[in-house]
């Protein structure tokens, strides 16, 4: 039985509607509340970075080990779903406007990050301890995956199937383009992040992919 890893945005409440909309997931449902969101205290230091979701989701794994994890990134957090996919923790990726974008210049990325850091430490509220309970504003502020070269180097390693969900507020400006740089990839629009439009389409793709031990197939769309 296949099990299910979602990862959610930053800056949305946390879990819970991942975990209502896949109700009907046939395996286990992992909607963990990241880092700062939900109540859920920041990292150590405060230092947002694609790690602190990253090492989340392994301690998660250690203490629920799963033998078939699809993993569902949605919006930056779907590049933490490359990397866990990437490292051989999934059988399967699901991308929720979740490839990066939009793409700059190797000098342009560096001064977003400088700006990133100039926010954080000129925000009253950045820099003081969250109230219990409370969401954290620096895990709203970081900026997402803005290399395309990156980007296309890690769709031609992924090693599993994937499906990549778009909506009109993705930051990607050409996912139909990326799609091609996947060995296995299926490419769906939807109008909107709709958790229970979106769980339905990977509940409907995943129970079409071939069972693990035979031959998957090529790219569709």
């Amino acid at each position: 039985m296949t099990d299910l890893l979602v990862l959610h945005d930053l800056g949305a409440p946390g879990g819970g509607e991942w975990s209502a909309a896949f109700a009907g997931w046939p395996g286990r449902v992992l909607t963990p509340d990241l880092p700062g969101h939900n109540g859920m205290p920041p990292p150590v230091g405060g230092h947002y970075e694609t790690g602190d979701a990253v090492f989340t989701a392994l301690d998660l794994l250690r203490a629920e080990a799963s033998d078939e994890l699809v993993v569902v990134g949605v919006g930056h957090n779907g590049a933490v779903a490359q990397i866990l996919a990437l490292g051989g923790r999934a059988v399967g990726l699901v991308l929720i406007d979740g490839l990066g974008g939009p793409w700059l210049a190797p000098v342009d990325i560096e001064a977003r990050q400088r700006e990133m850091r100039r926010r954080i430490l000129t925000t009253p509220d950045a820099m003081s301890e969250p109230a219990p309970g409370a969401a954290d504003p620096r895990a709203t502020m970081v900026v997402g995956a803005a290399d395309r070269g990156f980007a296309v180097r890690q769709a031609e390693a992924m090693p599993v199937p994937v499906l990549l969900i778009e909506t009109p507020s993705s930051p990607t400006p050409d996912a139909d383009d990326l799609v091609d740089h996947f060995a296995q990839a299926t490419l769906t629009h939807i109008d909107a992040v709709d958790p229970d439009r979106a769980a339905s389409i990977v509940g409907a793709w995943w129970a079409a992919q071939p069972r693990r031990g035979s031959s998957i197939g090529t790219r569709s769309r």
